[in-house]
């Protein structure tokens, strides 16, 4: 009987001490996972990293498209992101942009507001000095200075894409990326409006019925006709794909 309940302790104890290391082994892994969060969010802003300046571009009028609206910055990409991949444009700047409660611009209404009016997704205009630091992982920072921000809602931005589509007999744009491997084509159109030029890309798959004329490599001129203008812009489909140039 005295042998029982000795094993049944036993028992016992391992059972806690298990539990104890499967505890601090689940909290490890949430401290990771905080980790990581914070990392993902506070990257842009590591006042850590190498700070050198290589060249401050004054008066200058940059433009790109909103990532992130936080913690006393702005930050632009310089083109856009499809899933794990991306296309930049030679048009568009990243950069981290100070949110001093600047004035902002409607670039349809005209309309102001402050800093808070600028969304994820929305493309900004603005004029100032651009920063850039020897380190290559140190993203340029911007200061507007005393001038507005212009801000092009992306709403607005992507009924200007679709009339762009839709307006259009034969789209012409450029290869800007194939992944032959996944069958994923990024073409980039022109779009100008008023002083403005606003280009912006799509991606599509290349299916078995795709017509495909000429060989598909970046950089190419081609003319795109698609399967039912009607569908979304995510949604649009290639009937085929002519490369000119």
């Amino acid at each position: 009987m005295k042998k029982n309940i000795i094993i049944v302790i036993c028992v016992i104890l391992v059972i806690i001490l298990l539990g104890i290391m499967l505890f601090n082994k689940v909290k490890e892994k949430d401290d990771t996972i905080t980790d990581e969060t914070e990392f993902a969010h506070s990257a842009i802003y590591d006042t850590s990293k190498s700070k050198e300046i290589e060249e401050t571009i004054e008066n200058t009028t940059i433009q790109g498209v909103v990532e992130l609206n936080h913690n006393g910055y702005i930050y632009i990409f310089n083109g856009q992101h499809f899933g794990e991949y991306g296309l930049e444009m030679e048009e568009y700047t990243m950069a981290n942009i100070i949110d001093k409660k600047q004035n902002c611009i409607d670039y349809y209404t005209s309309e102001k507001y402050d800093t808070s009016y600028i969304k994820e997704g929305d493309l900004i205009i603005c004029t100032g000095n651009l920063t850039k630091y020897t380190n290559e992982f140190a993203t340029a920072d911007f200061d507007t200075k005393d001038n507005p921000i212009i801000v092009l809602k992306s709403s607005n931005y992507n009924t200007m894409k679709e009339d762009k589509i839709i307006s259009e007999h034969k789209n012409v744009g450029t290869i800007g990326a194939y992944y032959s491997s996944v069958k994923e084509v990024y073409i980039k159109y022109e779009l100008s409006d008023r002083e403005y030029n606003f280009p912006f890309a799509l991606k599509f798959y290349i299916t078995p019925d795709t017509q495909i004329i000429g060989n598909l490599q970046k950089g190419k001129k081609v003319v795109l006709q698609y399967k039912d203008l009607n569908a979304e812009l995510a949604e649009l489909e290639l009937k085929s794909i002519e490369v000119i140039e």
